[in-house]
């Protein structure tokens, strides 16, 4: 999922989350120049869980704890919000993948096509669209959302205490893994008013990602509105789904003792 869905997800999981929440729950994302891989990110839950026990009780420690929250909350193992969107959701087939994928197969040629790469990475850039088409619905709605990550991203003390844990984690340099959180609000959008914007930083995702792309703002755009309308109709399923889900996997890996 998209940054400002991932906001909602840790609303909804707890009361008054912290800047650490909000850090936390895009974490996983902040792949852009970072050491680490996208299985690193996403699939590292138990390891994260492993590591806060070897904090002694303090601030430090609540902080992480607030941060590996979100963390849990976005991954794919164990099962966060991505393992829906990205891997199984449904009882579907395991080759129809999750809900996004599944939404995503009218769109993967024109998602080829638009982003300017070879159409066997269309089903992918279309997953990546119907994640979009969750935004700007739930930035109308709670347009915090979006000010929230931002102030969190912008904290910079924040940033390196959470790095400095991390580099023990993954054996990475601290300075790495804060540089791509300092970097991550460059390449998303926290207010989308309408489609564009989205649309205008995908194709720079697209273009950072693959050499030589030459995306097309106006027909990204354009996809954009047609996911949303056809997720229209189990939108809010989806989500009310995930959220329970989710957060009987937080509670259940994230005791309230740890």
């Amino acid at each position: 999922m998209f940054p400002l869905a991932h906001a909602w997800l840790i609303q909804r999981l707890v009361p008054a989350p912290m800047p650490a929440h909000y850090l936390g729950c895009v974490w996983p994302d902040m792949l852009f120049e970072s050491p680490l891989s996208h299985t690193e990110s996403h699939r590292s839950g138990a390891r994260l869980v492993e590591a806060i026990n070897t904090l002694p009780a303090g601030p430090t420690r609540d902080e992480f704890r607030a941060f590996l929250m979100g963390a849990l909350s976005h991954g794919a193992e164990p099962h966060g919000f991505d393992w829906y969107s990205d891997e199984e959701y449904g009882g579907r087939p395991a080759s129809e993948r999750g809900y996004a994928f599944q939404q995503a197969v009218p769109l993967a040629e024109d998602a080829a096509r638009a982003c300017g790469v070879a159409p066997e990475q269309g089903w992918w850039k279309a997953h990546n669209l119907v994640e979009m088409a969750f935004e700007q619905p739930l930035y109308l709605a709670m347009p915090s959302l979006g000010a929230s990550l931002a102030d969190a991203c912008a904290d910079e003390a924040l940033c390196t205490r959470i790095a400095g844990v991390l580099a023990g984690i993954f054996g990475q340099p601290a300075d790495a893994l804060a540089g791509a959180m300092r970097r991550f609000p460059s390449v998303v959008t926290f207010a989308p008013a309408t489609p564009r914007p989205q649309a205008e930083t995908y194709a720079h995702q697209t273009r950072l990602k693959h050499a030589g792309s030459n995306p097309d703002v106006a027909a990204l755009e354009s996809l954009i509105e047609r996911a949303q309308a056809i997720i229209a109709p189990t939108r809010d399923e989806y989500l009310a789904t995930c959220a329970q889900a989710v957060g009987r996997m937080v509670s259940d890996t994230l005791p309230d003792t740890i």
